[in-house]
């Protein structure tokens, strides 16, 4: 039986322990303060001794196994378990802050929890809503950042199950267990959980809403907590400093400009758009007199061809451009030569109509479809 030290007191980052099994990728040790992964928190990683946890999973009758990388110890080993901290801290702040949101939504919105995910610098939240306005999210944040600020207790207390199910919690107990671990926000919040939290919400520093999206016809929200919201909150603000540099904008106009500046690059392009259909026309014309085969190494993209080469065209056109893609007007059979002929040909189409790349430059492309094309005649 392993003791689950970090039940005790999850703030401990090392402790003595013994192999007392041996699995075909792991180990169980006499006592652990590595958490399991369970309840949308990753397992922890670290080290016993020189051996490298990569992981901590929970085995068949639910005890801790740790998965080391390469070579196992051997029962009756002892070294000292060493807790890779700052993975763990985070998802401590992340499970914490969860905790907190969830119990916010339901006391403020009466919108419950249906699933919790930890990730790598943010954690989700699946609700039972089907829609969430952003501003009451944006005021959960708000009310979040404010109960970190107050400085509530975090604490887990045994109770049995009758005593944790007269405190009406706000989410069902998912074990069948004669006792339950049940997590208390003093003053705010209690829920069943195993997981791993903080002391106090102050230590979460600081909780960001990034955004949802829609899961099996729920809103998913996501979050960010702790350092990872500090360093988020920096890296946007160091985003529109950037941007008002770049825009030559004061902060409240960059929207604006930015809009401003798409619109002009939508005109722009759609101005060189008509250009290359025009150029493409000539281009075309300019090879009007050849009688069977027409090639052109084009300075504009193949796409401006395809508005030009009427459907009644019955010659055999094929377009080059500088970025050695491809157009083919003509009888399907002709291409199919062409590309068993050629076989850097990439691409494919329908009716008269083929486009696609070609792995050389445009003139060698060129003169080795002239010569396929007319040998085939």
């Amino acid at each position: 039986m392993t003791e689950k030290l970090y039940y005790e007191d999850g703030y401990l980052k090392s402790v003595e322990a013994e192999v007392i099994g041996v699995k075909k990728n792991g180990i169980i040790l006499d006592k652990t303060i590595f958490y399991p992964e369970g309840g949308g928190q990753p397992g922890d990683t670290g080290y016993f001794g020189t051996y490298e946890i990569i992981d901590t999973i929970k085995d068949d009758d639910g005890t801790p196994l740790h998965i080391i990388k390469g070579a196992l110890p051997s029962i009756g080993d002892k070294a000292v378990l060493t807790l890779s901290w700052n993975h763990r801290y985070q998802y401590m702040t992340e499970h914490s802050a969860q905790h907190l949101v969830s119990a916010l939504l339901h006391s403020i919105y009466d919108i419950g929890t249906v699933a919790v995910h930890q990730g790598d610098g943010f954690f989700t939240i699946e609700t039972d809503a089907s829609s969430i306005d952003k501003e009451k999210l944006l005021d959960i944040e708000d009310k979040a950042n404010e109960a970190i600020r107050e400085g509530h207790r975090i604490e887990q207390k045994s109770l049995s199950r009758e005593e944790a199910l007269n405190l009406h919690m706000r989410r069902t107990i998912k074990v069948d267990d004669d006792t339950v671990l049940v997590v208390f926000i003093e003053g705010l919040d209690a829920v069943a959980c195993g997981g791993v939290h903080l002391r106090n919400t102050s230590e979460i520093k600081e909780i960001v809403y990034i955004g949802c999206e829609i899961i099996r016809g729920h809103v998913r929200t996501i979050w960010r907590a702790g350092d990872v919201a500090v360093s988020y909150r920096r890296m946007n603000d160091d985003i529109v400093s950037s941007l008002s540099v770049l825009l030559s904008s004061e902060r409240e106009n960059i929207v604006a400009n930015a809009e401003a500046l798409s619109q002009e690059k939508a005109e722009l392009a759609h101005s060189v758009k008509v250009l290359s259909e025009k150029i493409a026309e000539l281009e075309y014309k300019m090879e009007g007199n050849r009688k069977d085969v027409i090639t052109i190494n084009s300075s504009v993209p193949v796409s401006s061809f395809e508005s030009v080469i009427p459907e009644s065209d019955k010659r055999l056109i094929i377009v080059v451009d500088s970025s050695s893609r491809f157009l083919f007007h003509g009888d399907k059979e002709k291409f199919e030569t062409l590309r068993s002929s050629i076989p850097s040909i990439k691409g494919g189409g329908r009716g008269n109509m083929y486009r696609g790349s070609v792995g050389m430059d445009g003139e060698t492309f060129l003169r080795e479809a002239e010569r396929v094309l007319i040998n085939d005649r």
